[in-house]
């Protein structure tokens, strides 16, 4: 009796040992979906979805819903039949699959366990405290060296690039939110997109002076500068004409192509809205002044976070339109979140 009990004790510490190693190597605790995550949010295929947060309706199945946020490829390895890798994708663009959406780069860290990509260790840090809360050591027990969370307010990778429809982590404009009446708890605390107090703190200062610009247009772009004191924001725009000009139409210096456009006006929250002056009948690197500054329309800048923003504009001359903008370069960010 005491033999097969010796042998009962060993085979269950040998099976949680099997256990252990497999959630908690080098590896994710779940590498794919279908490792794990469907144990509560079921087959991503199949059944109209129910959220597990709120019981809203998606109407249609976890896949589905999913392709109409981003591609395909921003999720999968390779065909759409394969299994979805969290931190991995088969699209160059979208490359971070799940943690692209859910976990963002201001929480990686390179110190932590649980992910087998050092770049993304620490990445998904607040999704995990948002299941820790639902089941204590959902998480913990694989994922250590996580580091606090940032603010909801800072976009997940995805949501600031051009084909992605969600933008905006504070939900300001219901994207993350289509399918229920919150969306994703990004942070961890329990405060959901618009009613997270990081997002009603969240304005314009001058930590948003950059060079912004849209992937999907690359060569043009803004500079915008915000200035406290006055409660003003100046942009410039460099781009071109909305046709090319003739072949037989050249220019000593630059490209008869090229257009820079001006805009200023006030700032409120997170929102700046801006009259457009177009200069004409001015010479390089002369003392005269222009012989024309037209007021052409109105520019509107929405910031998302420290790192998005969306432009509108109206310029009777030009057209109408919505350009999706991020930096150039992040070194300015810590000092707009900071701020």
């Amino acid at each position: 009796m005491l033999l097969n009990s010796s042998r009962n004790a060993l085979a269950q510490i040998t099976g949680f040992l099997l256990l252990t190693l497999a959630c908690c190597g080098t590896a994710w605790a779940y590498d794919d979906y279908g490792g794990g995550c469907d144990t509560c949010h079921g087959n991503f295929r199949s059944g109209v979805y129910e959220s597990n947060h709120d019981g809203a309706s998606w109407g249609t199945d976890l896949m589905t819903k999913h392709g109409e946020w981003v591609t395909c490829t921003g999720c999968h390895q390779s065909d759409f039949s394969a299994d979805v890798l969290l931190n991995q994708s088969a699209d160059g663009t979208f490359s971070k699959s799940c943690v692209g959406c859910h976990g963002r780069d201001e929480d990686v860290t390179g110190n932590c366990v649980g992910d087998d990509s050092p770049v993304e260790c620490g990445s998904g840090a607040g999704l995990r405290q948002t299941h820790e809360a639902v089941s204590q050591g959902a998480c913990s027990g694989c994922h250590s060296g996580d580091a606090t969370p940032v603010g909801e307010n800072v976009n997940p990778y995805n949501y600031s690039l051009a084909g992605s429809t969600i933008k905006d982590s504070c939900d300001a404009d219901g994207s993350e939110s289509q399918v229920g009446p919150t969306g994703l708890d990004n942070d961890g605390d329990g405060q959901r997109d618009a009613e997270d107090s990081d997002c009603q703190a969240f304005g314009i200062n001058p930590g948003m002076n950059d060079a912004w610009y849209n992937p999907a247009t690359a060569g043009q772009g803004f500079l915008i500068t915000v200035f406290e004191d006055t409660g003003l924001v100046f942009l410039a725009w460099f781009t071109y004409d909305v046709e090319r000009p003739p072949e037989d139409v050249t220019a000593i210096l630059g490209d008869p192509g090229h257009r820079w456009v001006t805009a200023q006006g006030p700032y409120d929250g997170d929102t700046a809205t801006l009259d457009v002056y177009v200069s004409s009948g001015g010479v390089f690197d002369s003392p005269e002044p222009v012989v024309e500054n037209v007021q052409d329309g109105t520019i509107t800048i929405k910031w998302n976070s420290c790192s998005s923003a969306t432009l509108t504009y109206d310029i009777p001359s030009a057209g109408q339109g919505e350009i999706d903008l991020v930096r150039i370069v992040e070194d300015n960010v810590a000092l707009c979140e900071a701020l």
